[in-house]
């Protein structure tokens, strides 16, 4: 099976070019987006970048054929992603490794829900742009707004917030994320987003203080929410966390919330596994995190030998049990669900494992625990990840005039989902990468150096 493996790849990048204008792409099975099923591949057509018809005028087309062992996804969107590494008091995002190791694992759109230093993010989409370096899209969403930005004003006045979205939107932000904001902030946030066709979403709490719950926030008009389905369900005299723990999954009340986010259209981001291997459960998904510590400095490496298990991880622990079984019942109702990861390297604060890029895949194997079909939620992974960020007209399926970004893995992954990790080839925008190669290129990189 690793001959077999080595030499399809090999044939992949030695016969077919790293980027060729006009190509096709045959053999395999390609994941079709209607049926949530994989069919025979007859031919996929690139052309400049997008996916073409094969009815283009054109007589250079390079051909590849793939293996019958070769399975075709449209490239993975992490809606979640963070760059962001924290150490000592102090964050910043990572544009050397986590840009490859993400396009590696075949996440070829991220939305960084955040960002710490938004003008070094926004330099580093164009160097990849640009072809510079290596990296998936980045469907920046500027700033934070609250607390979580660093120049985050409490006392900000609703013409500043405005200006700020103004700033962002006009220098091409596809969406924005709320973290620390009171009510009155988010709302000014969410009115002017959408004046751009913007999407809002927020990490938000159970009114804990001043904090803003979901469902106030759906009442407002907010499109997605992070982490906590909210509601009456949880308690506004403790944070999200602590009302989270104690929270019966069974309670008829949960009806009430997930109704309002089917009747307002608003998508749940549930960042489920994030709190499984927080929590260290017990689970072969989260079994593997030995593959990553290669990918960190060894500075950074002796800094997580050193941490012990915090109050925190215990927290997780209890909430894990409960997300599953909420999620399950926000599905089965019929609950919009996007996929994201939430893994920034948080040295300073608790053991926790997993890193952005390797993580999707647990999210996706956590979700099919759980009993969501392992062809639905690749399609939350792609087609409606896209579609809850206002990207369907160019990104989430394998379809004619949107950007031609798959990537290419060994066996069905709707028998057995981890096989989304078998990830040996990642095409975006039309240009071949390697997946080793590119995990080789952020091995040892991945955090503080000293």
């Amino acid at each position: 099976m690793k001959k077999s493996l080595f030499l399809s790849l090999f044939l992949i990048l030695t016969t077919f070019p790293a980027f060729s204008q006009y190509q096709i792409i045959t053999g395999g099975w390609v994941y079709d987006t209607e049926t949530k099923a994989f069919k025979k591949n007859s031919a996929i057509y690139v052309v400049n970048g997008l996916f073409g018809t094969g009815s283009e005028n054109i007589t250079n087309w390079q051909v590849k054929k793939l293996s019958d062992e070769d399975y075709i996804l449209p490239g993975l969107i992490d809606l979640h992603a963070h760059y962001r590494v924290s150490y000592e008091g102090k964050a910043y995002d990572d544009t050397v490794a986590m840009p490859k190791i993400f396009l590696a694992n075949g996440v070829t759109s991220t939305f960084p829900a955040g960002e710490i230093e938004p003008e070094k993010m926004w330099d580093l989409q164009q160097k990849i742009d640009a072809g510079q370096i290596p990296g998936p899209r980045i469907l920046h969403s500027g700033p934070y707004f609250g607390t979580a930005a660093p120049d985050w004003n409490p006392d900000i006045s609703e013409s500043q917030i405005r200006q700020r979205v103004d700033e962002w939107a006009r220098r091409g932000a596809y969406g924005f994320k709320a973290k620390g904001v009171n009510a009155e902030q988010l709302q000014v946030l969410i009115d002017q987003a959408h004046k751009h066709g913007l999407t809002v979403t927020g990490h938000l709490n159970s009114g804990y203080r001043n904090s803003v719950n979901p469902q106030e926030a759906i009442e407002m008009g907010i499109d997605r929410v992070e982490h906590f389905l909210g509601g009456r369900l949880l308690a506004d005299s403790v944070d999200a966390y602590q009302s989270l723990k104690s929270l019966d999954p069974s309670d008829p009340r949960l009806d009430e919330i997930i109704q309002l986010y089917i009747d307002n259209g608003v998508y749940f981001d549930a960042t489920l596994a994030t709190y499984g291997a927080i929590g260290m459960v017990d689970s072969p998904i989260f079994f593997d995190f030995a593959i990553e510590n290669e990918y960190f400095t060894p500075y950074t490496r002796d800094i997580i030998r050193s941490k012990t298990a915090s109050a925190f991880n215990e927290l997780c622990a209890l909430i894990y049990p409960v997300k599953q079984q909420t999620l399950k019942r926000f599905y089965d109702a019929g609950g919009l669900i996007t996929v994201g990861t939430d893994r920034p390297l948080l040295l300073d604060n608790y053991l926790g494992g997993g890193i952005g890029g390797f993580f999707i895949h647990r999210e996706m194997a956590a979700m099919v625990e759980i009993g969501i079909p392992a062809g639905e939620v690749i399609y939350l992974a792609t087609q409606q990840n896209a579609e809850a960020l206002g990207i369907a007209d160019k990104a989430g399926s394998i379809s004619p005039g949107k950007w031609a970004d798959m990537m290419v893995i060994r066996g069905n992954p709707i028998e057995d989902i981890n096989r989304t990790r078998s990830v040996h080839t990642v095409i975006k925008g039309g240009k071949f990468y390697s997946s080793h190669d590119l995990k080789n290129a952020g091995k040892g990189k991945l955090g503080p150096v000293e």
